[in-house]
């Protein structure tokens, strides 16, 4: 009977199993309407948009699609057409060396209306609505640590650039090299170049600069004494998504992060890896004993140690070593620190960029992708288009500008483009008539 339905979340690209999960909710809940009425479900979440402007409507879709059907819009085409609208302009290229004018969805009108008929069925609370005791950020936000880039970066930096061009010409099967395994190794590069086949930064690089932070936070809170507990010490915690551990023998950075760490009077012992749990009982241990005082630095990726992660009892800093896609995933990371339960009043978010790397290009998308996530769910819009970025994304333009080593080079860029429209529309400007006596 429904096998014939346009399910929504094909629109982001979901498939496999995930795109057999939403076919039968959406057949599910259909059937319980047409027996039970229109209230039949609750959807409970930190980030109902997390990644996309289509996620509102995928909401709607499941939780009001007759408000939807009766503004003609229970199409995700008709919905994009009264409140989206695609923006075009300037932004840094995967291979980080030139800039591109890119069209996407970037502009939102009639947007109290959209949040008057979203709003009928989200009750949103942020924390600074409900008065939660959660601990303060130190320095008021995220702390920037920019870590030089090496000569080896830049060179094979310009080596992708070279791979994008041929690809760009279509001179290279999809198969053998494309613009996401591009994308991938400059994410690899920013972190380490040896997961490239380059030797690595002489320095130490990035993860390094890692250890030293969170040796120096270690051995300064090694006294720290905590209610209830006999132990002393606080717990860091470090995200990480790439490079995870593995059991083939091969160069990992989380490996290289604990030599690191222990190289730096950080007990190995106290150094542990959420992907030392392998099922529930495990990582209930581990947590345990993170929270107990037993383990100093957990290490971990967004997914494994993220949502239902609560470790929180001593955590007094937080590193984000590289960046993930979605700024749900980086509220998510910051969600284990800043949550009620932490007996330290302030800790430290801490974030790790490379300069001249992919870093600035991960960064700049999830810049983009804050702005309208933190406008809807600030709740507070009143004009008919909004198109600024909230505060939480000017902090990752922070980290863009000083990833791209100078600010002012991006600035011109835009300042350029836009006064190139102006021009365009100016010559384009058909003068007024002017009303005369004559016949």
């Amino acid at each position: 009977r429904y096998k014939n339905l346009y399910f929504p979340t094909r629109i982001q690209g979901v498939s496999g199993g995930a795109s057999k999960r939403a076919e039968d909710l959406d057949m599910k809940l259909r059937w319980l309407r047409e027996a039970k009425g229109a209230r039949v479900v609750t959807f409970a979440t930190a980030t109902p948009i997390s990644n996309s402007i289509a996620e509102m409507w995928v909401m709607q879709h499941y939780l009001q699609p007759d408000a939807l059907s009766a503004a003609g819009i229970e199409h995700f085409d008709g919905w994009a057409a009264t409140f989206a609208r695609a923006v075009t302009a300037l932004e840094m290229a995967p291979d980080t060396t030139t800039y591109r004018m890119k069209t996407r969805f970037a502009r939102f009108a009639n947007v109290p209306d959209l949040l008057k008929m979203f709003r009928a069925v989200a009750d949103v609370r942020r924390i600074d609505h409900l008065g939660l005791v959660v601990p303060d950020v130190a320095g008021g936000g995220a702390e920037t640590v920019v870590v030089p880039g090496t000569e080896e970066l830049k060179r094979f930096g310009l080596q992708l650039a070279a791979r994008a061009a041929e690809i760009s010409a279509g001179r290279v099967d999809p198969h053998d090299d494309n613009m996401l395994k591009i994308t991938s190794d400059g994410r690899k590069a920013a972190l380490d170049l040896r997961l490239v086949g380059l030797d690595p930064d002489p320095t130490g690089g990035k993860l390094a600069a890692v250890a030293d932070r969170i040796a120096g936070t270690y051995h300064r809170n090694s006294d720290l004494a905590y209610p209830g507990s006999t132990r002393r010490g606080a717990l860091q915690l470090v995200f990480l998504d790439i490079s995870t551990p593995n059991n083939d023998g091969q160069w990992n950075a989380y490996d290289q992060l604990r030599t690191n760490l222990s190289a730096r009077g950080v007990p190995v012992e106290q150094v542990r890896f959420i992907h030392e749990a392998r099922n529930d009982a495990e990582k209930a241990r581990l947590f345990s004993a993170a929270r107990s005082g037993a383990i100093s630095v957990l290490i971990g990726s967004t997914e494994r140690m993220g949502v239902g992660t609560n470790v929180q009892d001593r955590v007094i800093a937080l590193h984000d070593v590289d960046c993930p896609w979605r700024p749900a995933d980086l509220e998510q990371r910051a969600g284990r620190a800043i949550r009620q339960g932490n007996a330290n009043r302030v800790v430290a978010l801490v974030r790790y960029v490379t300069r001249d790397s992919f870093d600035s290009f991960f960064w700049q998308t999830v810049e983009r992708k804050a702005a309208f996530i933190h406008q809807v769910m600030a709740g507070e819009v009143t004009e008919r288009f909004v198109e600024d970025i909230g505060d939480e994304a000017l902090s990752y333009a922070e980290v863009k500008a000083l990833a791209t080593g100078d600010p002012r080079i991006m600035e011109r860029a835009g300042v350029a483009s836009e006064l190139s429209k102006l021009l365009r529309l100016e010559a384009g400007r058909v003068p007024p008539v002017v009303a005369t006596d004559r016949p």
